[in-house]
């Protein structure tokens, strides 16, 4: 191999061990705004150690002695439940205990522990490859639960900018692709792997640094349980009972979607329904969610602003029209109208 490719791999090794350090500094003093930061700050401080720890390999026989190389690399299985922790808790507020942290961490510290003991190639073999499937199963979970939990949270509020964990999907195949890099490289030693490993490391610990920071921990019911439970179906009598008439006229007379952090119990209070019933009546009925229905409002309104002759920004038609940001506004107004509000701007100005 191209004594280049081994001398990037450590210096972004060395950038990896830095960039946990640094991100552990800064993420002392918000550990306890929430339990989520506090396990983020966690991971980035363990991290930061499974970097450091490889250090061992620049001690003189250390690298050519397979039964300590072989401890190390399994050290590395940690990484899995610690990824799958944290996700979890994103996911599902409260989820995590130190209960459920030790059932997950147990099988890998169980498997290092057997290796230390017995030091056999068919334990290192099948503590490597329990390590992937696991990995492997933890995304599939890290899917399916934030897409129902996503999908909860577009049934009940109408600004969900900081509310939505769909960056957690995004996240989870980065890290899922580091997996698979790691499980090669325990395999066939190639330093260009080590180096890509090391770099999308640091790119998706940026990326979950910065969002987890950006994120609104929010209280949900069953919280201990990973997975939100379906909507319960009501009956024929019930959804016809639906006060829907109402609920049109609530929306487009006092205009409650003018309230960029309207929620779907407020609505369901405001016309004297149940918000179980309201959301069945939007989700079966209107085949839509609460966000998706008050948005189709709050655009309706912003297209009139757009139509006017007053000289507004796109930011003060986005806030007139009960957006909570620009970037929510422009979203939500190219997946209505198919183009961005300041190209429709522009097309009317040119006909005008």
């Amino acid at each position: 191999m191209n004594p280049f490719y081994e001398n990037l791999a450590h210096f972004i090794h060395g950038a990896a061990f830095m960039f946990f350090i640094l991100a552990s500094i800064q993420l002392y003093p918000l550990r306890h705004r929430s339990n989520m930061m506090r396990l983020l700050f966690c991971s980035m401080i363990f991290l930061a150690f499974l970097e450091f720890k490889d250090m061992g390999f620049l001690i003189k026989g250390v690298w050519y002695n397979p039964y300590i190389t072989s401890i190390t690399m399994s050290t590395d299985m940690l990484y899995v439940p610690l990824m799958a922790l944290f996700f979890f808790e994103v996911i599902s507020p409260g989820w995590v205990t130190l209960r459920r942290i030790i059932g997950m961490s147990m099988p890998s510290v169980l498997f290092i522990v057997a290796y230390i003991i017995y030091p056999s190639s068919v334990i290192f073999k099948a503590a490597m490859l329990y390590a992937l499937v696991f990995g492997t199963i933890i995304t599939v979970i890290v899917f399916m639960a934030s897409s129902r939990r996503d999908n909860y949270i577009k049934n009940n509020f109408s600004d969900i900018e900081n509310l939505s964990i769909s960056w957690v999907r995004k996240a989870i195949t980065a890290l899922y692709i580091c997996l698979v890099l790691w499980t090669i490289l325990l395999w066939e030693e190639n330093w260009l792997n080590d180096a890509a490993y090391y770099a999308i490391s640091i790119i998706v610990w940026t990326y979950i640094y910065r969002l987890s920071q950006k994120h609104s921990v929010i209280e949900m019911p069953s919280t201990s349980r990973l997975f939100m439970p379906k909507p319960e179906q009501k009956g024929s009598h019930e959804i016809q009972n639906f006060p829907f008439k109402k609920l049109q006229e609530y929306m487009e007379n006092e205009r409650m979607f003018l309230n960029p952090k309207l929620t779907l119990t407020e609505v369901a209070t405001a016309i004297g329904t149940n918000r179980t019933y309201l959301s069945e009546y939007l989700n079966n009925d209107l085949d839509t969610t609460f966000y998706e229905y008050v948005n189709g409002f709050r655009i309706k309104e912003a297209c009139a602003l757009l139509s006017s002759d007053e000289r507004r920004t796109l930011m003060e038609i986005a806030e007139l029209s009960g957006f909570n940001s620009l970037s929510t506004f422009n979203r939500a107004f190219v997946k209505s109208i198919g183009e961005t509000p300041a190209r429709y701007l522009k097309k009317r100005q040119i006909k005008c």
